[in-house]
């Protein structure tokens, strides 16, 4: 927002009328440096832990979890214990694409101090007493993370009110190609987008009182905690065709990832300066895409999913050429045009940071693609009996991936969003390059060999080696982010707009 002000300057002769100036100052940027380092620090320090549990930091203690006094492996108690430790995950990084959402979008700032209040805590609430439940099942800390879920819902009915558009009214600037009959369409996307999440937060809420309460729809289920990958193929854990409950627990399982990566992509849209008249067609088919993804998942149908997800595919990878090019445009500068295609190429590999950012936005499109094989297949192919173990690591890893992905996604837009500058900039470029290189990729080849190649691990190995190279990326990057966190942008100068002499 610009603040005009007027000053009359005394002249050093009474010959001349006084020189009137208007100066412009600029109201500093809403910065939320230190809320995402916090989240990347805490949610680092998660996963830290729950890998002293599983792969790949198991294998190498012999297959064996570090602390095995904690675990009690009954099926049940197993099942309780993921249950919360993918809510426990799932909030704080929520949060995370929230604020980044909020770097690049500005709000109506009188909601602001209401949403860090309500989000911050919400995220270490949940992350927290969602761990700790997970280990010890004292009931006092469900209550608190129930509590923090709370406060997150809550926060976002109240980002809602804060980014809903209204035309010529708010937001007051607009990029080039992102309004459309006055109304803006990025905001518009990020209040669809909100709007379904919640939808869907209800969902699974709904499905838990059910089961555990029987005061929704009185099914008097037995109340134990399931896996969605558990009971998606028919009949695999209860011996029967899924009731209600269980098909809103797959439906919540499959949308609230794809929607985190959606709003991945509207941060994307922002950093790859896409504008004209291919912005508008691309905000335009945005909605459309989320609303029929949702629903998809909503009524667990596969076709209507991937028609939404196709639309949101065709989105991003405009995306990720246009950052692309942009990338390269911006390291040439007036040189771009006259440049070869090697010499193009060469500006790219010199700012391996955006390379491996919008790289890595286009192959997980790519990657994408195999993954809507399997779901408009699966009553074909993988719900035949010998498909079963393949099925079942299918549906646990596909989603690991995605996750991994948004998570990498956001530590390589903050290296760049903090400034991180020098040769430590391109060392950590380079390794999330090569770290999700050779993990994703490899991770579904893994995740779709052939059943005859059940037994064969070394796609599963060199994934594990890629994770080793992101796990050290997340490091160097966390120490990279916080020598930067405190930085902040060089105050801002008054300018003269205008000069009116006589």
């Amino acid at each position: 927002m610009l603040k005009i002000e007027t000053e009359t300057v005394p002249m050093q002769t009474g010959l001349e009328n006084p020189m009137e100036t208007q100066k412009k100052k600029i109201e500093p940027k809403s910065s939320f440096k230190k809320i995402h380092y916090a989240l990347f620090i805490f949610v680092f320090i998660q996963v830290l832990w729950y890998l002293t549990f599983s792969e790949p930091l198991t294998v190498l203690m012999g297959g064996e979890p570090i602390f095995p006094f904690l675990l009690n492996d009954d099926i049940i108690s197993r099942t309780a214990r993921l249950v919360m430790i993918y809510h426990s995950l799932a909030v704080p990084f929520l949060v995370a694409n929230t604020f980044w959402i909020l770097e690049h979008y500005e709000i109506r700032k009188k909601w602001l101090p209401t949403l860090k209040v309500l989000l911050v805590p919400s995220a270490f609430i949940v992350g927290i007493n969602g761990m700790i439940f997970a280990y010890t099942r004292l009931r006092l800390f469900h209550e608190f993370f129930t509590f923090g879920m709370l406060l997150c819902f809550i926060g976002g009915t109240v980002f809602v009110a804060a980014a809903w558009p209204v035309k010529g009214r708010f937001p007051k600037t607009n990029p080039s190609g992102s309004t459309f009959r006055g109304l803006n369409l990025e905001y518009f996307n990020l209040v669809v987008l909100a709007i379904c999440i919640l939808v869907s937060t209800i969902y699974g809420a709904l499905a838990a009182i059910e089961n555990f309460t029987s005061t929704i729809w009185g099914l008097e289920r037995e109340p134990i905690a399931f896996l969605a990958e558990a009971i998606i193929r028919h009949g695999i854990t209860f011996g029967h065709e899924h009731d209600i409950v269980q098909d809103m627990i797959v439906g919540h399982l499959h949308i609230q990832l794809a929607q985190s990566a959606a709003m991945v992509m509207l941060v994307a849209f922002r950093t790859s300066k896409m504008s004209g008249k291919l912005y508008t067609f691309v905000l335009l088919l945005t909605p459309i895409g989320i609303i029929t993804l949702s629903y998809g998942a909503w009524v667990l149908n596969h076709y209507v999913i991937w028609v939404g997800a196709g639309i949101l595919i065709l989105g991003t990878l405009t995306m990720s050429v246009v950052g692309l090019k942009n990338t390269i445009k911006t390291h040439l500068g007036d040189d771009y045009q006259s440049a070869s295609r090697s010499e193009k190429l060469k500006a790219l590999f010199r700012e391996p940071v955006k390379l491996s950012y919008y790289y890595l936005l286009a192959i997980a499109q790519l990657l994408v693609f195999p993954q809507i094989y399997v779901g408009l297949t699966t009553d074909g192919i993988y719900r035949l009996h010998s498909y079963v173990q393949l099925e079942y690591n299918f549906n646990v890893g596909h989603w690991h991936q995605l996750a991994v992905m948004i998570a990498v996604a956001l530590m390589v837009h903050a290296i760049d969003h903090f400034k991180v500058k020098g040769k430590l900039k391109k060392i950590l470029g380079w390794i999330f390059f090569i770290g999700f290189n050779l993990t994703f990729p490899f991770a579904m080849i893994h995740m779709l060999r052939p059943v005859e190649w059940e037994s064969n691990l070394i796609f599963m190995n060199i994934t594990f080696l890629g994770v080793w190279f992101l796990l050290t990326g997340f490091v160097i990057g966390l120490y990279a982010l916080g020598k930067n966190v405190k930085t902040r942008p060089a105050a801002f100068k008054p300018l003269i707009l205008a000069e009116k002499t006589v």
